[in-house]
C-alpha cells in the first residue's frame, strides 16, 4: 500500500485559518530578481530542515542550497519515513532549524494541515512552502496559515531560493536591496518524445534553440532584468524522479559550479523546471575552437591552445572528474581570449566508466575517444589527455589522426592503428603527439600538469599573454 506522509491527508477547507499564528514574513513569490548577495560574514550558515518526499527532488534541492550557501547545515527529512512522527503539539523535525523548507504537498488541504501542525510549536522557524502551479492561486491562504514564502516547486530558481533563505533568517547583508519585484517566468518550449513541453524558468526568457537531442535541450536566453544573453541547458536525461541519475548530476554540478568559472563555463543560476533540473550558463560569444580551426591555426597558436587546455583540465581533474567529451565543439573562448571548457554532461568520476546506465552503450564522441573509453574500461584524467592529443593533431594538420565510415571503425583505429606522423615542418612536435596518443595510458603524460610543463618551453614568448593570464589568475 502507498505510504502516507506524517501530515494526515485531510479534506478540511481553509475557512478556519484566521486564528492561527501569522507568518514570520509574507513573501509568496515576491523576491528580488537578482543573484543572492553573500550572507553576512558575522553570522554562521543557516540551519535548514528540508522536508520533501521525492528522494530525487530532495537531493536536487539540497545540492542547489549547498551551491548557493556552502556554510548551510542541512537536515534532510523524508516525510514518508516510518521514523518521522507527529507528537503532541508539533512535529519532531526541524526543531533546531533556522528555517524549514516544506515540499511534496499534493493538495491545499494537505498544505494547510502540515502548516498548522508545524506552526503550533512555540518556536517554529519560518517555513518556505514549495507548491505546484495548481496551488499558486491559494498562496494567500497558505501564507495566512503560516507559510513565510511560497515558491513554485516546478519553476524553482537557486538564486531565488537562496535569497528567500537569507532574508527570512536575517542573514542578508545590511547593504542588500530589500525591495522586491514580482517574479517573471519565461516560457521554454521544445519537443520530448513527440510531445510539446513548455517549462517556466524564473528570470529568463527563451530566444532560440542552440542544440537539441535526447540528452539535453540547450537554448539561448535573455535575462529579464538586464537583457543579458545566457545559455539555458536542460538535461533531459536527468528527470528528478530517477534518484540514481540525479545523484550523478548533483555530483557534477557541485564540482563544476564550485570552480567559479576559472577555466570552465560560469554557472549563473540553476533550478528545477517541470521534471528536470536546469542550469543557466554564461554566453560565450567569441565562439568555439571548431570555428577557429575552420580558419586555420598557426603552429604557435595550436601549442598555446593545447597549453591552455591542459591548464583547464588541471582544474577539472582536481575536482575528481574526467571531462570525457573533450572536442573542439566543447572548447570555447571568452572575449579576452581565455579558453573555457563546456558540456560536462557525461563527465565521469575518476575510476568510473562512461556508459549509458540503461543501455550500457559507451558514451562520448568516437573521433576523440581514448582506447580505454572506447572499450568501456575505468578511466582517469589521462583519457582526456588522449582526446587533447587528437585535437592537437587536428589543429596542426587540419585532419583527424583516425577516421572511419562508422563509430566502430573509428574506435577500432584508436585501439589498433599506429599514430600517424606529422608533416616534416612540424615533426619536432611528434614526441608530444606520441605521448598524448599512446594506446596504453601508462605511456602518456601522468597528468595535465606534466603536459603543461612539457609545452611551456615551446610557447612563443610573443604569444603567451593569454596563457600567462590564466596562470596568474590561479
Amino acid at each position: 500500500s502507498a505510504r502516507s506522509p506524517w501530515w494526515p491527508r485531510e479534506t478540511r477547507s481553509g475557512s478556519d485559518i484566521g486564528s492561527r499564528r501569522p507568518p514570520t514574513a509574507l513573501y509568496t513569490d515576491l523576491l528580488p530578481q537578482m543573484q543572492p548577495s553573500p550572507p553576512s560574514p558575522d553570522l554562521p550558515g543557516p540551519r535548514i530542515a528540508v522536508i520533501v518526499g521525492s528522494a530525487g527532488y530532495r537531493r536536487l534541492l539540497i545540492t542547489l542550497i549547498r551551491a548557493a550557501l556552502p556554510l548551510a547545515k542541512i537536515e534532510e527529512v523524508d516525510p514518508f519515513s516510518q521514523t518521522i512522527t507527529m507528537r503532541g503539539a508539533g512535529a519532531s523535525v526541524g526543531t533546531d532549524s533556522d528555517i524549514i523548507i516544506l515540499g511534496g504537498i499534493g493538495t491545499e488541504a494537505e498544505a494547510l494541515s502540515a502548516l498548522r501542525r508545524l506552526r503550533a510549536r512555540e518556536s517554529c522557524p519560518p517555513i518556505i512552502l514549495l507548491t505546484s502551479h495548481e496551488l499558486e492561486p491559494m498562496s494567500s491562504n497558505l501564507c495566512a496559515a503560516g507559510a513565510a514564502a511560497v515558491l513554485l516547486k516546478d519553476a524553482l530558481s537557486q538564486n531565488a531560493l537562496a535569497q528567500a533563505i537569507l532574508h527570512l533568517t536575517g542573514r542578508a547583508p545590511a547593504h542588500a536591496d530589500s525591495n522586491v519585484a514580482p517574479r517573471q517566468y519565461g516560457q521554454f518550449a521544445f519537443m520530448v518524445d513527440g510531445e510539446r513541453v513548455v517549462l517556466a524558468i524564473d528570470g529568463f526568457k527563451s530566444l532560440a534553440t542552440l542544440s537539441a537531442n535526447t540528452m539535453a535541450q540547450v537554448m539561448m536566453a535573455e535575462a529579464v532584468d538586464d537583457r543579458s544573453r545566457v545559455v539555458v541547458k536542460i538535461p533531459l536525461s536527468t528527470p528528478y524522479h530517477d534518484a540514481a541519475v540525479v545523484q550523478r548530476f548533483c555530483e557534477r554540478y557541485h564540482c563544476f559550479s564550485s570552480l567559479k568559472g576559472r577555466s570552465v563555463v560560469r554557472y549563473l543560476d540553476a533550478g528545477i523546471a517541470g521534471s528536470w533540473p536546469y542550469v543557466v550558463l554564461e554566453y560565450l560569444a567569441a565562439g568555439d575552437l571548431r570555428r577557429r580551426m575552420a580558419n586555420g591555426l598557426a603552429t604557435n597558436a595550436s601549442i598555446r591552445i593545447l597549453h591552455q587546455t591542459s591548464m583547464a583540465l588541471m582544474d577539472v581533474h582536481a575536482g575528481g572528474f574526467a571531462h570525457m567529451d573533450l572536442k573542439p565543439e566543447n572548447i570555447f573562448f571568452r572575449d579576452d581570449g581565455n579558453l573555457v571548457l563546456i558540456d560536462f554532461n557525461i563527465s565521469t568520476r575518476i575510476g568510473g566508466v562512461t556508459r549509458n546506465q540503461n543501455s550500457g552503450d559507451v558514451l562520448g564522441s568516437p573521433f576523440y575517444m581514448s582506447p580505454e573509453q572506447g572499450r568501456g574500461l575505468p578511466i582517469d584524467g589521462r583519457s582526456d589527455l588522449y582526446s587533447a592529443g587528437v585535437i592537437f593533431y587536428e589543429m596542426l594538420t587540419g585532419e583527424r589522426p583516425f577516421s572511419g565510415e562508422n563509430s566502430a571503425q573509428v574506435i577500432f583505429q584508436h585501439l589498433h592503428e599506429e599514430i600517424p606522423l606529422l608533416p616534416k615542418r612540424i615533426r619536432h612536435l611528434q614526441p608530444i603527439v606520441d605521448k598524448l596518443l599512446a594506446k596504453n595510458p601508462d605511456e602518456r603524460f601522468a597528468g595535465a600538469s606534466d603536459l603543461a610543463a612539457a609545452l611551456e618551453p615551446l610557447l612563443d614568448p610573443g604569444d603567451t599573454a593569454i596563457a600567462n593570464d590564466v596562470i596568474s589568475s590561479r
